[in-house]
């Protein structure tokens, strides 16, 4: 209903709670300087507050996607490498998508179902059992099968078996292994999740970002990192960080690092 103007209505959320949020936005700002040591502090927090901004209208996109038709999502986006993903499915019989906390995995998964790709992801809860369980609803509206689990291991392998791509957040993880990888400026703790999933089900790992440029969101696919015979699970999971890294880096206001997550 609001159409373009939800994003102004983002903006002022974004707004508001950038102005409520010190730690938060200091953070921010302080993580934004990891990434780019050549920004001076005005800068840093110029681009904090980009992040809230886009944290905040990505949020709006969340609702607002759901509606959308599929048949009319081809309208507000673009999509590339599309071809590593079907590459994927009839090379491998499936895959792993790996993301970060940067532009919109939300609106990434409606982009991918408009495309043609099927989506498996867990979803941490979201606060009160009420938000999570209409959040998890409404992603699966869109054909996005929603595991909520802290263990959902075997959920994600059989639905790579079925034809379908597993969708994992890799950076700031909430639980399960982790490995530190360097990260934008710094030793990250990232979940290896994804490289145990891809060596158990035999699947490549394929980085995704989903950010908006120039007025649409930019679905991008990212070439497929093999799992090779005798590689680690941290040797795998820093690979994924470099790829993901270099899509923060051409992008850095879509990126959100509102909390300590640098190890060193």
């Amino acid at each position: 209903m609001l159409g373009p103007a939800r994003h102004a209505f983002g903006d002022v959320i974004g707004a508001c709670v950038y102005a409520t949020s010190p730690t938060s936005r200091r953070r921010c700002a302080r993580n934004h300087q990891r990434l780019a040591p050549s920004l001076d502090a005005r800068a840093a927090r110029r681009r904090a507050f980009a992040s809230f901004r886009n944290y905040a209208r990505t949020s709006v996109d969340f609702v607002w996607q759901y509606g959308v038709p599929a048949h009319a999502m081809h309208r507000h986006f673009r999509a590339y490498g599309l071809e590593h993903a079907h590459a994927a499915i009839d090379e491998h019989g499936g895959g792993i998508f790996a993301l970060a906390h940067f532009g919109s995995w939300d609106v990434a998964a409606s982009c991918g179902f408009a495309s043609g790709l099927r989506v498996t992801a867990v979803m941490a809860p979201v606060g009160p059992d009420l938000v999570t369980r209409v959040a998890a609803w409404a992603r699966r509206r869109q054909d996005l099968e929603v595991l909520v689990s802290s263990n959902a291991a075997r959920g994600l392998i059989r639905a790579v078996r079925r034809g379908r791509f597993a969708a994992i957040l890799s950076d700031i993880p909430d639980h399960g292994e982790t490995a530190i990888v360097d990260f934008c400026g710094g030793g990250v703790a990232f979940s290896t999740a994804a490289a145990w999933l891809a060596r158990v089900a035999k699947v490549p790992v394929l980085p995704v970002d989903c950010f908006r440029y120039r007025g649409l969101y930019r679905l991008v696919v990212h070439p497929p990192i093999v799992i090779e015979p005798g590689a680690s699970d941290a040797d795998v999971t820093q690979r994924i960080a470099s790829g993901l890294e270099a899509a923060i880096r051409r992008a850095p206001e879509w990126w959100y690092p509102f909390g300590e997550i640098y190890e060193r």
